[in-house]
């Protein structure tokens, strides 16, 4: 099956058959919304019902549309799917965290507008810690709201440190501290408290363990050779990070420890990876998101003490 819909195709399969999905004519979809970095994600969604074209005939498809303003097609979803719109989260979390000292937050859109990352840095005291020799390395409390109109992403919440040193979140492991609402409602209010008590109580861990690294020596040898094993890394991705080593580790004056080289790999992801389009946020770049890999592999092997 092909998915036509203002020249953009994707392809399926319906019943084994080969055949063309057209969109109805959408005749109220004016606006002229470019997803963008910096960019209100705050639009209006269209649902459109689909017809697909079968042995000459047009029958109806038990799929949706999603489109934006502008006319793009975000997703395809079945008829009973219940649109989460982004301002119906915003409002809810902006409320619950309208009672913490936020320092900023920051909106990140997608290409398409099918993807909407929010971020909290929370400075309140009992979210902020302080680590290192010199206990001068302030890691505050960063929490990500994320909601998509791909038919796949769910309304979820995701914690991560935000280094004081530059803004540079650290990742991963956010697939182990997370929560999901598959049925959002304004209900789930009352809950995020403990939703967020038990998230820091999971991040006091990382926090602790990061400390730690702070006192293991890694060499800029032992960097290079971690690289030269990401098999996933094409040759030219791995001398570009290799190369960025020494840079990063003085531009942040970073010493040689387990915490200096995984500040460099998070750094890296953060500050040397782009979009194809300048407009959008490089979190959503193939380039972020494979840092984002190299990062975890790091996080996650076994360090000597």
């Amino acid at each position: 099956m092909e998915i036509v819909y203002n020249g953009s195709i994707i392809k399926q399969t319906l019943n084994q058959k080969e055949i063309n999905i057209m969109t109805y004519s959408i005749t109220n979809v004016t606006s002229n919304y470019v997803p963008a970095k910096n960019l209100s994600p705050f639009f209006e969604v269209t649902r459109a019902p689909m017809s697909a074209m079968v042995d000459g005939e047009y029958k109806t498809v038990a799929r949706d549309a999603l489109l934006s303003p502008n006319g793009d097609l975000m997703g395809v979803v079945s008829p009973r799917y219940k649109v989460v719109t982004n301002n119906s989260v915003v409002n809810v979390f902006d409320e619950f965290f309208s009672t913490l000292k936020i320092q900023k937050v920051v909106d990140r859109v997608s290409g398409n507008g099918a993807k909407w990352i929010r971020d909290y840095i929370i400075e309140d005291e009992n979210y902020v810690v302080t680590i290192g020799k010199k206990n001068d390395d302030v890691l505050k409390t960063k929490v990500s709201v994320s909601n998509g109109y791909d038919g796949k992403t769910s309304v979820s919440l995701d914690f991560s440190a935000y280094r004081q040193i530059c803004s540079n979140g650290m990742m991963g492991w956010k697939k182990t501290i997370g929560t999901k609402f598959s049925h959002f409602s304004i209900d789930i209010l009352s809950s995020l408290k403990s939703t967020l008590d038990v998230g820091f109580v999971g991040m006091k861990k990382n926090f602790n363990l990061f400390d730690t690294w702070t006192k293991i020596p890694y060499t800029e040898k032992q960097f290079m050779g971690f690289i030269d094993d990401r098999s996933y890394l094409s040759d030219k991705q791995k001398e570009a990070t290799k190369g960025l080593y020494l840079p990063v580790m003085n531009q942040y004056k970073e010493e040689e420890t387990v915490w200096g080289a995984y500040n460099v790999i998070t750094a890296i992801a953060t500050h040397h990876t782009a979009s194809r389009n300048e407009s959008v946020d490089n979190i959503f770049s193939s380039g972020y998101k494979t840092m984002a890999k190299v990062a975890k592999d790091f996080f996650e092997m076994p360090k000597a003490a």
